[in-house]
C-alpha cells in the first residue's frame, strides 16, 4: 500500500490530481484542518500499481 500527501490551493487542482491517480487509487480524503498556506488531501494507492499502469497505456 502506498500513501500520498497532496498539497493544493484550489478544488480544480485536487480534482485534476484525483483524475490522474484514479486508475491506481484505492481511496482518498480531504483534511479537515483548514489552517496553513495549502489545503491537504491524502490518497491511498493500490499495491499492484504495475497492473493498473498497463491498463492506462
Amino acid at each position: 500500500m502506498i500513501k500520498i500527501k497532496i498539497s493544493y490551493n484550489t478544488d480544480e487542482e485536487i480534482a485534476g490530481v484525483i483524475r490522474l491517480l484514479s486508475p491506481v487509487m484505492k481511496s482518498w480524503r480531504v483534511s479537515r484542518n483548514k489552517e496553513g498556506r495549502y489545503k491537504k488531501a491524502y490518497a491511498e494507492l493500490r499495491g499492484n500499481t504495475e497492473k493498473a499502469e498497463k491498463k492506462v497505456n
